[in-house]
């Protein structure tokens, strides 16, 4: 079976069991094989929307036994993929940002699948609030690390949630990610930003905006700790 880095198992492991799914954005189509091989998924579509990273799944799927249930197709984000088509998708190794720009972009096509699974490499916290504004539910969060790096990742389904702020984004919405074995290395990085800042504004700054930056990062900084 397919080896796949930490980052990705994790990823792979949040993935329901279903007939279809879509990997937005894939690289060597690793994922997709991975899943289909593991039994998660009958039949896959692997999209990017560049045509490297397509050619590199074309030769990494010849010979592979369930290579032929991967269907390689060009464009970006969800404009591949037809309305029902698949039960999910996934979106993997982008910015947060991106994700976003993406679910809004297809916002009635992302709302008609069942799942996605989201692993944003940076704006975590925004995609979190956007998803919570957005008739999306995250229901499950985990993280996963590699080479020293902390990846988050997500399951999402359509529905409703309360309204997060970006603090709540950061820090992880579901209760089950508190009792995650990284959890309170994930606490002590967002800590350490705000010490960042703390120690780069002087207290006794006479710029207001600096200043109001400066008191919020303390205020979040306690916030922080209590979950030490």
């Amino acid at each position: 079976m397919m080896n796949l880095t930490a980052r990705l198992r994790q990823v792979a492991e949040l993935v329901p069991v279903c007939h279809s799914m879509a990997d937005i954005g894939t690289d060597h189509a690793y994922l997709p094989l991975f899943l289909l091989e593991a039994g998660k998924a009958l039949h896959a579509i692997a999209s990017d929307i560049h045509r490297g990273p397509l050619e590199r799944a074309r030769t990494h799927l010849e010979g592979e036994e369930k290579g032929k249930e991967i269907e390689l197709r060009l464009g970006g984000g969800l404009s591949p993929i037809k309305k029902g088509e698949v039960d999910g998708a996934v979106m993997a190794g982008m910015g947060g940002l991106m994700m976003r720009d993406i679910l809004d972009a297809d916002f009635e096509k992302a709302q008609a699948l069942s799942w996605l699974v989201l692993q944003p490499q940076n704006h975590v916290a925004e995609l979190k609030q956007y998803l919570s504004a957005h008739h999306f539910i995250i229901c499950r969060e985990d993280m996963a690390m590699e080479d020293r790096r902390l990846y988050e990742m997500m399951l999402v389904k359509p529905g409703s949630m309360k309204e997060i702020s970006l603090l709540e984004g950061e820090i992880g919405v579901t209760e089950e990610y508190r009792q995650h074995p990284l959890f309170p290395e994930h606490i002590r990085r967002l800590i350490r930003k705000r010490d960042f800042l703390i120690q780069g504004v002087s207290e006794d700054t006479d710029n207001e905006r600096n200043r109001r930056r400066r008191e919020k990062a303390v205020e979040e900084k306690k916030r922080l700790e209590a979950y030490l």
